[in-house]
């Protein structure tokens, strides 16, 4: 009994208990299970709050205003360009300092960052403001009801408002991945998601209308995320917190160049990915994105180890590559390709079988997805579940060049298959062109790139050497 009590204790400290120790590839390994084990807990609890939200909002709001919700966060998930790939950038740069034990580095990457997000968000606000008065919100998502007509420019407002304020609170979350201390950063967005199911239930309960039910979900995680960072800098790394005399053009230019590449990858993704709820609305009517959107929220869960192990990886591989450790590399790489397509397979195929009765009683009754969007999105996870694990390597090396050159080609393509599709097949189109424009211009490409860059990696380690 003495010794089950103590193996468990080992156990629980190897899981959540704080990486130390001088042995490099052992720390890496476990900063990344730590982040995966504590990710799944926050998926978990991530899942229970979306399964609770989706009947209680759609009964809510109504298909169109709910709809109209889903769109607006496409529309702020586009306002992440404006970071010019900064975030990202960052991740690689204090992966890369802390890999060279040069903590006043990273606290030099930190403080710039801060500066340069806080910038941007001011600027955005401005733009936006001029702006306001010549958009109009009704048309662009397709609104018909009074009701939601309405409400939508208020709503939309004050989601930005958030989001802009929230901007540069995303350094912390990007430092605990950095610095291996994923679990941290897990703990703080499991806390969220059950603060923001919590206000949901107060706003539905007494019916406070989309505005104040931007409010109160948005508003939690802006609560959250200021907790966070007083936390981070006031007492879990106070030498962290960022100071006005390391903010120097130098460091500025050195974020923007590592970060470049990554601006230009996630503009790619974006227009990819979070342009198919606008093509949906514009030619068929925000009524139509719920059917789409549940169902690609859905399939995404069959990709569940490759999105939680992703940020884990992508510093492990940085500090990795710092080092010189390439053997390391190569083989997590092959483990995690192998092993996040198995399951993602596994997956696809369950949820392929049950995807239209589930969404059919989860949306209670409200919204059944074609059999053909069920289809398509299934081959779409396979092929995300390569992409993702090619990427993360691609990523945490800083080797991007060509990604963004067959990146563009893809994009493109997607764009204009969309369009045409959407009007031929409905909403199957959407994801029927974005599986055709990866398949030709991503898969393949990917292969010999990621490829090429091991061995390129491995000759550089035995020269020198």
């Amino acid at each position: 009994m003495k010794l089950n009590v103590m193996q468990a204790g080992r156990m629980f400290r190897l899981l959540f208990g704080q990486v130390r120790g001088d042995d490099l590839r052992r720390r890496r390994l476990v900063g990344v299970i730590q982040g995966a084990v504590t990710n799944l807990s926050g998926r978990l609890v991530g899942v229970l709050v979306s399964f609770l939200s989706v009947p209680l909002t759609i009964s809510y709001l109504g298909q169109e205003r709910y709809g109209a919700w889903i769109t607006m966060a496409s529309l702020l998930a586009w306002l992440q360009l404006t970071d010019f790939g900064v975030g990202n950038g960052l991740t690689t740069a204090v992966s890369t300092a802390f890999g060279q034990d040069r903590l006043d580095l990273v606290r030099k990457h930190v403080t710039n960052a801060l500066f340069l997000l806080a910038c941007v968000a001011g600027v955005t606000a401005v733009v936006a403001a001029c702006a306001w008065p010549y958009i109009d919100w009704n048309a662009l998502f397709g609104l018909k009801d009074p009701e939601a007509r309405q409400e939508i420019s208020r709503a939309v407002a004050v989601a930005l408002t958030i989001f802009l304020i929230q901007f540069p609170l995303s350094v912390p979350g990007r430092v605990f991945g950095a610095m291996q201390e994923g679990r941290i950063g897990n703990y703080w967005s499991m806390l969220a998601n059950v603060l923001s199911l919590g206000s949901l239930l107060v706003v539905t309960r007494f019916s406070g209308g989309l505005v104040l039910l931007v409010l109160a979900v948005s508003g939690t995680w802006l609560v959250v995320n200021i907790a966070t960072a007083i936390w981070l800098f006031r007492w879990h790394k106070p030498w962290l917190a960022p100071r006005f005399s390391d903010i120097d053009l130098s460091a500025l230019g050195t974020l923007c160049k590592v970060g470049g590449s990554f601006f230009l990858l996630q503009c790619m993704a974006l227009v990819t990915l979070q342009t198919d709820t606008l093509v949906i609305s514009h030619y068929l009517g925000a009524s139509e994105v719920p059917a789409y959107s549940l169902t690609y929220n859905l399939f995404n869960y069959t990709a569940l180890l490759q999105s939680i192990l992703f940020s884990y990886l992508w510093a492990a591989y940085s500090e990795a590559k710092a080092r010189g450790d390439v053997a390391w590399m190569r083989r997590t790489f092959r483990l995690s390709l192998v092993g996040g397509m198995s399951c993602t397979a596994l997956a696809v195929i369950v949820l392929a079988a049950i995807a239209q009765p589930f969404i059919t009683w989860w949306s209670g009754n409200h919204i059944t997805p074609p059999t053909s969007l069920v289809h398509w999105m299934a081959v779409w996870s396979l092929i995300g579940a390569f992409v993702s694990s090619n990427a993360c390597l691609l990523a945490g090396a800083g080797h991007l060049r060509w990604q963004t050159i067959y990146s563009a080609f893809a994009t493109v393509t997607n764009i204009i298959l969309s369009i045409v599709l959407v009007q031929q097949w409905g909403v199957t189109g959407v994801i029927a062109g974005t599986v055709i424009a990866y398949l030709v211009f991503i898969c393949g490409p990917m292969i010999v790139d990621s490829e090429l860059l091991l061995r390129r990696l491995a000759r550089q380690a035995r020269q020198s050497a």
